[in-house]
């Protein structure tokens, strides 16, 4: 089995389930007008937050962002043979910081907003400002920076992309432009195009990665096949030395290679 070829196909996997992900998530997610400087803020968002379908797009946006660093770094894999694997490297550390600075608030929403919309829907109306607080406070900061970082981590992948020419060029802009656009305060006819956007440019990626893997495997295992062909026991290969009387040939027995007449054949 060729380990490389394999890493890349299971690579290509979760590129791929992570772009699917992404795009099933504003399919689900239930959407509100967020406004928080509303003091109506609570009473509009707490029949959303506390849906059960608002929970279920937020778990597959979990999962989509956990994905998405074995999904770059498969992605980066793929490019590191090419002339562009400085920015590919920088694409993926990029894309990976971004991810790890966005991850706290896709916590925030699957497991804390909930509970606090279904404490409201209770009548416990003094949990109320804390939407608010936490919408207001670092966690959006840290949250925009991190799909800026992001963003710019996408665009080198897709420049990395062009360059390589291994991928298509389409899917990595396409991929980049879905992921620099993934902002949450978009409408829902927006967030619905670019969850199709990640999607289509994520799955031709992963396509075209698990073909790149595939190769490398046959290539690798015919590799392997002449080897051990060439170091089975008994098994010998003679060469005529060009240009001489001589006719000095070469052995190979055992995978030990040896220089001996040429055997008379009668």
């Amino acid at each position: 089995m060729n380990r490389p070829s394999t890493r890349l196909r299971l690579g290509a996997v979760t590129l791929g389930a992570c772009a699917l992900l992404f795009a099933a998530f504003p399919l689900v997610r239930p959407f509100f007008r967020l406004d928080v400087f509303s003091p109506t803020l609570a009473a509009v968002a707490s029949g959303p937050l506390a849906s059960p379908s608002w929970v279920i797009a937020h778990l597959l946006l979990t999962a989509a962002f956990a994905l998405l660093p074995c999904g770059l770094l498969a992605l980066y894999a793929s490019l590191a043979d090419g002339p562009a694997e400085a920015r590919a490297l920088r694409g993926l550390v990029l894309g990976v910081a971004g991810t790890g600075l966005v991850v706290p608030a896709v916590g925030v929403e699957v497991f804390a907003m909930p509970v606090i919309g279904g404490l409201y829907l209770d009548g416990v109306t003094g949990v109320a400002p804390a939407l608010a607080s936490i919408y207001r406070g670092p966690m959006t900061l840290v949250m925009i920076v991190g799909l800026i970082t992001l963003a710019v981590g996408a665009i080198d992948l897709a420049g990395a992309v062009w360059r390589s020419r291994s991928l298509p060029r389409w899917a990595g802009i396409t991929l980049a432009i879905g992921l620099s656009l993934w902002l949450p305060l978009l409408p829902r006819p927006i967030r619905v195009m670019d969850g199709m956007l990640i999607g289509l440019g994520g799955v031709r990626l992963a396509w075209g990665i698990w073909r790149k893997g595939h190769v490398e495997g046959e290539r690798g295992s015919s590799i392997d096949e002449r080897h051990n062909g060439d170091a089975a026991p008994g098994a010998a290969v003679r060469r005529a030395e060009a240009g001489g009387p001589s006719r000095g040939c070469a052995y190979i027995v055992y995978g030990v290679e040896d220089t001996a007449p040429c055997m008379t054949w009668p």
